[in-house]
């Protein structure tokens, strides 16, 4: 699809399906870039192995290294899948309005052709492992630090003989424990991918916001505006509930913002954007020390055995050739090893070791400090359905540059001949409503994390239960159901207007589809057990529950305010 005239066009700001369809398009090309972008870094990673070298500290660097590059990559796999449901969702609006505005005008003329749906990644694209960087192998001794360096001191003619007794020499210090030491030229290069990564971090989340901005009016100050800026958060991460927390997890008025919020642009709150550029640029930066540290130290310790060589050659020097080819006879090689270790700044070598081994260790340290954020980010991130359903609120109500009135854009299903039928999708931010923002596609862990988010300083809950539909399908489904089944009460409800408060209706079940007379599982919910003030497991729901608010404005006069599984 070309790139449409701008809604703009025309001098006012007028969305029509095929901006929707457009903004579709863009989003999903912002997914595969960032898709792609996860993909360049493993490729440059798995170029290299056991790269870190030996050693206690190179062990706990290499160890805590995998573990936060494993999660860093599941971090990004959901944040790919969050952008293409947004794409998906938007393409669904857009067909869904077009359908439903032909039915709604009599059906006249052919039926209008769909656009099909977008070709996006729905599930966490499968990013390495990558290769480990421990040291595991065999075959590789002092060679691959310095013993070239070292037997250079001696005649070509003698290397060979002399080899055993220098090896041996040096294996009587420390500098063994760390041999063989990390391949800073590899380690480099590994962190300028990450690095790359990280400076990329931010361009699918900029990328989006200029496909969700298009179909927003710039000139807009109210409701439109906010939730462009929440639609452009919540998919990085942000909820109505989020919290400030600190990079172990805990709460914080110096962490970092886990809440949307209509004061900023979605630049300024995209949370899982910002710990996935942290942890990259903090791994390039790590690895660049601890190939900054065996660089030196490969420096000290070669410079070390080359001047005790220099010094061995110089005591050898009573000895003739024909007695350095027999040196396996008569205690010649002890006498290399002796002078070798008379002259060896061992004491300086095995400084330089210990402090290898911390430098490593530290590093390891820090590494591991940056997993908790990397989980957040990981249980935070908006699931498929989750952003298919905030997409088609938000592609929606655009399309009615978000009018203050009821719509039915649901094409193929007829409202009539029912009393009330209402299109949540449309029905979404109207007097706060919000039964896509909070109940819609969350994970059992989302919904735990609701649960504690929302739970107050002294301990004390402020929600006993969050719950959610699979998606938005179920939730228009289930609660138009709930609806219908509760029209009487609602009809009573509104007999002297404006009533007193809100109307709660619900049903204990839904008959599921079929001959099977067992009722449908509408969703899933996460309780506290009031009696032991703790949270019960994740359960299946089979009930609906839904709030009404009243709006003498709207026809029918109220919104579905929240609708929830229970």
């Amino acid at each position: 699809m070309g790139t449409p005239p701008s809604p703009s066009a025309n001098g006012g700001f007028d969305v029509q399906p095929v901006h929707v369809h457009h903004a579709a398009d863009l989003v999903k090309e912002a997914q595969f870039a960032h898709a792609e972008r996860a993909a360049v870094l493993v490729d440059v990673l798995n170029k290299y192995n056991q790269s870190a070298g030996t050693g206690r500290g190179a062990d706990a660097f290499a160890d805590a290294y995998m573990e936060v590059a494993a999660k860093f990559l599941e971090a990004w796999g959901r944040s790919v899948v969050s952008v293409g449901g947004a794409s998906v969702g938007l393409n669904h609006t857009a067909n869904h309005y077009v359908l439903a505005e032909w039915e709604a005008g009599g059906r006249k003329g052919a039926q209008p052709a769909r656009q099909p749906e977008p070709v996006v990644i729905n599930k966490p694209p499968r990013y390495g492992p990558v290769n480990p960087i421990k040291w595991t192998g065999t075959g590789e001794d002092v060679d691959s630090w310095w013993i070239s360096g070292v037997i250079g001191e001696f005649p070509d003619l003698l290397a060979d003989l002399i080899r055993p007794a220098i090896e041996h020499g040096l294996r009587l210090g420390k500098v063994h424990e760390i041999t063989p030491g990390i391949k800073d030229d590899e380690v480099r290069d590994m962190a300028k991918a990450w690095k790359a990564i990280g400076s990329e971090a931010a361009k699918a989340s900029d990328d989006f916001n200029a496909a969700i901005g298009g179909i927003t009016d710039p000139k807009d100050k109210g409701e439109w505006q906010t939730a462009m800026r929440t639609f452009g958060q919540t998919i990085w991460g942000t909820t109505a509930w989020g919290r400030q927390l600190d990079t172990e997890g805990k709460r914080s008025q110096t962490g970092r913002h886990w809440r949307s919020t209509k004061d900023l642009p979605p630049s300024g709150r995209r949370p899982i954007v910002d710990v996935l550029k942290k942890t990259a640029d903090e791994i390039a930066s790590l690895l660049e020390h601890v190939s900054d540290v065996g660089e030196k130290t490969r420096k000290f310790t070669t410079q070390a055995g080359i001047n005790a060589a220099k010094a061995t050659a110089s005591d050898l020097t009573d000895l003739s050739v024909t007695n350095l080819t027999k040196m396996a006879v008569g205690g010649v090689v002890g006498r290399i090893v002796l002078s070798f270790r008379s002259h060896m700044d061992k004491q300086g070598c095995n400084a330089a070791v210990e402090t290898y081994h911390k430098e490593f260790t530290e590093a390891a340290g820090k590494l591991k400090a940056l997993l908790p954020e990397l989980e957040i980010a990981i249980t935070s991130a908006p699931t498929y359905q989750a952003e298919i359903a905030r997409a088609q609120g938000f592609g929606a109500r655009s399309l009615k540059e978000f009018k203050k009135e009821h719509s039915w854009q649901i094409g193929g299903e007829s409202p009539f001949p029912y009393m009330y039928s209402l299109d949540l999708a449309t029905n979404e931010g109207l007097n706060g409503a919000h039964t896509i923002d909070k109940h819609v596609g969350k994970t059992d862990e989302q919904l735990l994390q609701r649960i504690r988010d929302e739970q107050r300083e002294n301990g004390k809950f402020n929600i006993l239960a969050a719950s959610s539909f699979t998606d938005l399908d179920a939730a228009q489904k289930y609660t138009q159901y709930n609806i219908r089944h509760n029209t009487p009460e609602i009809q009573n409800w509104l007999k002297n207007p404006p009533p007193p408060k809100d109307l709660v209706i619900g049903v204990p079940s839904v008959q599921a589809e079929g001959p099977l007379t067992v009722p449908a599982l509408t969703g899933r919910t996460v309780a506290v057990d009031t009696a032991t003030g703790t949270v019960k497991p994740a359960q299946d729901t089979h009930g609906v529950t839904t709030r009404l608010k009243y709006d003498a404005n709207l026809n029918p006069p109220f919104v579905v305010y929240t609708s929830a599984p229970e």
